[in-house]
């Protein structure tokens, strides 16, 4: 009887522990606004359209800004950007940073007029 009710402690707290994670949808909120990459790459922007979630990369090509948007789904808990393949994307929200894989890691912008930290 104590170990049915130890494991049942156990179980408890697994799924506990497991609620406490946050879901894709929510980590998308949190990453909403504009992110530059550490090391100059181009720069993008995490937006909700249309109850869809998209990445618009902005890149300037010969003094001309080129915005190409993609659109953000969700596979086994995990988050992508869809460009013709799978790019992964996490969320660090201690650094706020995002990592693209591949891609590098950005960070937010919080002052879109300069675009700088």
């Amino acid at each position: 009887m104590k170990r049915t009710s130890k494991i049942l402690l156990l179980f408890s707290y697994v799924l506990l522990l497991a609620s406490c994670k946050d879901s894709p949808e929510k980590q998308l909120e949190q990453m909403r606004g504009e992110w530059v990459h550490v090391k100059r790459h181009p720069a993008f922007t995490l937006s909700k359209t249309g109850g869809k979630y998209t990445v618009t990369r902005k890149a300037n090509i010969r003094g001309k800004i080129l915005e190409t948007a993609y659109q953000v789904s969700e596979q086994d808990g995990k988050l992508f950007i869809e460009t013709g393949f799978a790019i992964l994307l996490t969320y660090d929200k201690e650094r706020d940073r995002i990592t693209l894989s591949p891609g590098g890691e950005y960070k937010r912008v919080t002052n879109p007029k300069n675009k700088t930290r």
